[in-house]
This record gives C-alpha cells, sequence and structure tokens, in this order.
C-alpha cells in the first residue's frame, strides 16, 4: 500500500482536545471529580434531567399529579449533584485568576449556566407547588434552555486527534462556505421579498356579500368557498353578483385572522417566500396572487421563485455541506478511523496478486470449521446447493406469508394451513441454526454479524409457533425473514453493506438526530405549553410528534400557522424565526449530512482503486514506453 508521507513537523503530531471532563489534573486534591464512574454518572444524569423536563408541563401534572413531586425530587437531587461538580471544578481550577480558570473555559461556563438554569427551574416548582405562581403563566420559558443539557452527555465524542492549528483552519474554512452559501440563500429571499412587495402587496381583499358591515364579519358573509378577488375590473378574480369585493382588514378584522401570509411589508414578505420556497402550500399562495393581482405576474414571480429558491440554492446548499463534509473527513480520517475495505456479513475480501501478476478481489472463508460436527456435514453446510436451498426456503416462506390474509375475530384461535407451514419452516430453519453452530462452534458461529441475526430470528419464530403467542408481536420475527433474501445478489449484498455497514458515521447521525429532535421537542414544550389555545404542545409526546412533522416536511406550515394564531400577534415574529431556524436546518444542513454520508459510505478508498486498475496504473505510470510501442504496431497494423 502507498502511504502519504507524514511531516516531522511537531504541529503534525496529533493531540487531543478533550472536554472538561477530562483535563482536570490526576493530582488534585479533590480526586472523586476525575473518576471515570463520575463522569458517567453525571452524562446519565443530564438525560435524566432533559426526562424531567419533558414531564414538567401543566397537562402532564394534570393527567399524572404525582408526576410534579417525581420531577421535583429528580431535580433537587440533580441540584445538588451538579452544584457539587460546579465548586469542585472551581477549587481545582480557580475562578477568575489562571490560564485553565472555570470562567476561561467555554465548557465550564456552559455547565455553570446550566446548573445556574436548573436552580431557576426548581425555584420556580416551589413556587409552582406553593401556589403563588401559576402552572400556565409564562414564567415556565424560564425552563427553556434546561434541554440543553443534553450536550453533556454527547460532548465526550467530540474529541480531535489533531493539532490545534489545523482543526482551527478546517473549522475557519468550513465555516466560511457556509456563510458563503447562507449569504447566498438571504440574497435570494432579500431579492423576492422585495419583488413581492412592489409586485403583489396585500392578499385581504376577500368577496364578501353585499350587506357585510364593518365590525360585524361573520362566516356567512364570506362566499363558499371564500375566494379572493381584485379591485380592477380587467385583472384578478370579480366576485359574482350579490358579493362584492372588499378589504377586510378594513372592516374590522385583524392579522391574526386573516393570517400572516401576504407581500404587506418586506418581514411578511420574506416569511411567505421562505414558506413558498420550501413547496409546502406555495400552489395556494400563488391561487391567490391569481386571483388578487395580472395572471402574467403570479406566473412569473412563482415559476422563477420556485426554480431559484427550491431548487436552484438548495440544491447548492447541498452540494456545499457534502463538499465541506468531504474535506472534514479528509481531516479528520484518524478519529474516524481506517476505512474498511469492501466486505459483507459473512466473508471477508481482500485483494489477491494471482500468478500472472494481476490482482483479484478474493472472497476469505471465515467459516472455517471449528464444531464437532463430521466432515460430510462441514462440506454440506459450506456447499453452494446448500445455501441456495435455504435462501429459496426463505423465499418460500415469504411468498406463503404474504398470502395470509385477515379472516376476522372468529379464525384468530383456529390454526389453518398456514399455522401449519410456519410450523414447518420454523423447524428447517432451527436444525440450519444447529448445523451452523455443530460446524462452527458457538463461539465462532456467533462471531458473525449475521449468525446473531439469524439467531435472533430463530429464538423469536419458536416461540412464535407457541399456540397462545401465535396471534401477537413475535409474529414480527416471521416478517423479519425476508431480510436474509439480500444474499441471494451479492450485488445488492454488497450494496447493503456498504451503506449500513460501516455503522459508526451514519449512527452517529442517526443519534445525532433524534438527540435534536428530543431537544428541540423539550424547547418548543416549555415555551408554549403555557398557551391556552394550542394543544400541539401541552405535552412531549404532542411536541415530539410536532416537531417531527416539521422534520419531514410534510404539513409543517399548518403547525407554524396554528401556533402563531395561538401566540398572538405580539410573539408572532419570534415564533415564526423559531419554526423558520428549525426547518432551515432540519431540511438543508441534516438532510445534506445524511447524503454525504451515504456517499462517503460509497466511495472506496484510492489506494483500492488503484489495486482494481492494476494494469492501467502499471502501463501508464511505471511503464510508459509499453504504451509508446503498443500505440505505434496499432498504428502500422491499421495502415
Amino acid at each position: 500500500m502507498l502511504k502519504r508521507k507524514q511531516s516531522s513537523r511537531v504541529e503534525a503530531q496529533p493531540v487531543t482536545d478533550f472536554g472538561p471532563d477530562e483535563s482536570l489534573s490526576d493530582n488534585a486534591d479533590i480526586l472523586w471529580i476525575n473518576k471515570p464512574w463520575v463522569h458517567s454518572l453525571l452524562r446519565i444524569c443530564a438525560i435524566i434531567s432533559v426526562i424531567s423536563v419533558c414531564m414538567n408541563t401543566p397537562k402532564t401534572f394534570e393527567h399524572y399529579p404525582p408526576l410534579q413531586y417525581v420531577t421535583f425530587a429528580l431535580d433537587t437531587l440533580l441540584m445538588f449533584l451538579y452544584t457539587a461538580e460546579m465548586i469542585a471544578k472551581m477549587h481545582i481550577r480557580g475562578i477568575v485568576k489562571g490560564d485553565n480558570s472555570y470562567v476561561k473555559d467555554r465548557w465550564c461556563v456552559f455547565d455553570g449556566f446550566m446548573v445556574f438554569c436548573l436552580w431557576v427551574s426548581l425555584v420556580l416548582q416551589v413556587f409552582e407547588i406553593a401556589e403563588i405562581v401559576d402552572q400556565m403563566s409564562p414564567w415556565g420559558m424560564l425552563r427553556i434552555p434546561r434541554p440543553l443539557i443534553m450536550i453533556r452527555a454527547f460532548r465526550i465524542y467530540f474529541r480531535f486527534e489533531l493539532p490545534r492549528t489545523r482543526i482551527t483552519n478546517i473549522l475557519k474554512r468550513s465555516g466560511e462556505q457556509i456563510w458563503s452559501v447562507s449569504i447566498f440563500l438571504l440574497f435570494f429571499l432579500l431579492l423576492y421579498g422585495i419583488l413581492g412587495v412592489q409586485m403583489f402587496g396585500t392578499f385581504t381583499y376577500h368577496c364578501v356579500t353585499n350587506d357585510t358591515q364593518p365590525g360585524n364579519v361573520t362566516w356567512n358573509n364570506l362566499a363558499i368557498p371564500d375566494t379572493h378577488c381584485s379591485r380592477e375590473s380587467e385583472e384578478g378574480y370579480q366576485c359574482p353578483p350579490g358579493f362584492k369585493c372588499m378589504d377586510l382588514e378594513d372592516l374590522g378584522l385583524s392579522r391574526q385572522e386573516l393570517g400572516y401570509s401576504g407581500f404587506n411589508e418586506i418581514g411578511t414578505s420574506i416569511f411567505t417566500v421562505y414558506e413558498a420556497a420550501s413547496q409546502e402550500g406555495w400552489v395556494f399562495l400563488m391561487y391567490r396572487a391569481i386571483d388578487s393581482f395580472p395572471r402574467w405576474r403570479s406566473y412569473f414571480y412563482f415559476i422563477t421563485l420556485i426554480f431559484f429558491l427550491a431548487w436552484l440554492v438548495k440544491n447548492v446548499f447541498i452540494a456545499v455541506i457534502i463538499e465541506t463534509f468531504a474535506e472534514i473527513r479528509v481531516q479528520f480520517q484518524q478519529m474516524w478511523g481506517s476505512r474498511s475495505s469492501t466486505t459483507s456479513t459473512a466473508t471477508t475480501q481482500m485483494f489477491h496478486e494471482d500468478a500472472a501478476g494481476g490482482w483479484q478481489l478474493v472472497a476469505v472463508d471465515v467459516n472455517k470449521p471449528q464444531g464437532r460436527a463430521p466432515a460430510c456435514l462441514q462440506k454440506l453446510m459450506r456447499s453452494s446447493v446448500f445455501h441456495m436451498f435455504i435462501l429459496s426456503m426463505v423465499a418460500v416462506d415469504v411468498i406463503v406469508a404474504a398470502s395470509n390474509y385477515y379472516k376476522g375475530e372468529t379464525f384468530k384461535r383456529q390454526y389453518d394451513e398456514f399455522y401449519l407451514a410456519e410450523v414447518a419452516f420454523t423447524v428447517l430453519f432451527d436444525l440450519e441454526a444447529l448445523l451452523k453452530i455443530c460446524c462452527l462452534g458457538f463461539t465462532g458461529y456467533i462471531s458473525s454479524s449475521l449468525h446473531k441475526f439469524e439467531l435472533l430470528l430463530v429464538i423469536g419464530t419458536t416461540l412464535h409457533i407457541y399456540p397462545d403467542l401465535y396471534h401477537s408481536q413475535f409474529t414480527y420475527f416471521q416478517v423479519l425473514r425476508v431480510v436474509r433474501l439480500i444474499k441471494i445478489s451479492p450485488a445488492l449484498e454488497d450494496f447493503v453493506y456498504k451503506i449500513f455497514g460501516p455503522g459508526k458515521k451514519l449512527g452517529s447521525l442517526v443519534v445525532f438526530t433524534a438527540s435534536l429532535l428530543i431537544v428541540m421537542s423539550a424547547i418548543s414544550l416549555q415555551m408554549f405549553c403555557f398557551v391556552e389555545e394550542l394543544d400541539r404542545f401541552t405535552t412531549f409526546p404532542r411536541a415530539f410528534m410536532s416537531m417531527f412533522q416539521i422534520l419531514t416536511q410534510e404539513g409543517w406550515v399548518d403547525v407554524m400557522d396554528q401556533t402563531l394564531n395561538a401566540v398572538g400577534h405580539m410573539w408572532a415574529p419570534v415564533v415564526a424565526i423559531y419554526f423558520i431556524l428549525y426547518h432551515l436546518f432540519a431540511t438543508l444542513i441534516l438532510l445534506s449530512l445524511f447524503v454525504a454520508v451515504i456517499l462517503d459510505n460509497l466511495e472506496l478508498d484510492e489506494d483500492l482503486k488503484k489495486l482494481k486498475q492494476p494494469d492501467a496504473y502499471y502501463d501508464q505510470v511505471l511503464n510508459p514506453a509499453a504504451v509508446d510501442i503498443n500505440d505505434k504496431l496499432l498504428t502500422q497494423n491499421q495502415g
């Protein structure tokens, strides 16, 4: 293998940038703060703190009154633990004096702020229990920063085994690229926001009955369906007989009742542009513009908006994030670990030089006999006939399971031919597992991830055929047998392994996404749980589903509009910015990271690419004279 020559400079030597939990001196007077079990305990307490704040809502206490005292007890215990840790760190580091003092370390400042928020939450809960402060009061918003303590549970994994200067340069370059594309996005938002104000304006003109009086507008005064209209007779939609086109805002309706979408001023216009650029309900905005203004304006404006903002800018944003991730991955190769070669779950593939001097991708058999089974069984287990027979039986089992159908409650306790087929297939696959264990030994069998999965299916399906468990959740194990069909196609197996096999990066990203969703749900829960007219954030499950709906981009505008109408006109801009930033991060940055990780998993090492093309590499680099001779001979033959 060809390796890059390492620089001999001192700066190139890898150093480790640890967090505050690991940087304390081992010779400190207070030794308990340096114990690994203390660090683990405090990380577990961070997760418990998030769980506690997720339960701390008026509706949750209304449904489960004991939880109010449970959360109070948990917060009290956590407060004492984290306060003791803060005092110990201040004693070791010093508060202000020294280069390593408490207030000069950013992680320590973060920990101290979390302790302060915990104290504030605990004092507030004492006032709520004593009924000095109403549980539905906005004072509950003081708990908003508390979910950020989740960072303490995972920051131990933020270890950079690179020089500090290189880390700084990487973050600086990456930040510049992301900042540039963010300015690019803001430019188009501002451009179309200004165009919207100049080309359209307000969408408050509706068709109402002729007897509509100002200050007394009801649903009965509106057309069915509610229709926007134009005051100009030659453009837009004209109201039918018996109706007239009136400005509902002039008739006494507020912006909160009419909705916040429109192009009244630059702020509302940018909000509407981003809403349309997300491709969620943008056609309804276009129809409003068509009904209120000339058609050509609406077509030109919204078609170009979708092209530039929804397609061009969004894809540029994703491309920049992917390129930035690729650059960071190259620099942080030491942190991620070396990339493994193309392997499968049952075999290991390596490059081997044959007698002719070429390179071949050869599978190394890890199913070497380690058990006490006879040689005939060993040969049977390793044969391709046995392998294809098992896979064909799995396919038949899947077809039989797919042929089953619901026969009503009366057939629930009756066992027909499908039950007998399931028993037969279960016995067959149990015998297969026993054969492999006998041939490989239990240790050799369980060492393969594929065999672990097969053993799990064997245990689950064996319990499933028990009569009392047949119509139960154990049916899922029978359904999961279809996963084994991936082994039919080696190309599919290799492709699946490339995506899911190196699970460190993809798994870390999934954990990060889940943690982000939990933290944002808890923050939104404490931000809106006291709003009486809003039921989307009364409990943590409701808040979680609302934030997940925004993450999926399906109906996220409905969640935002309901919240805007509930909080009132004064807080509407703050709430709109909050949801837009969350949606922007979830749909662009987070999605781009998933695409970048998957693309990175599909790539091969440069060394492997060279090994897969050794002849071309030899001809073009090591023996260019041979290429010239072959070209001359080819030219003479053609002549």
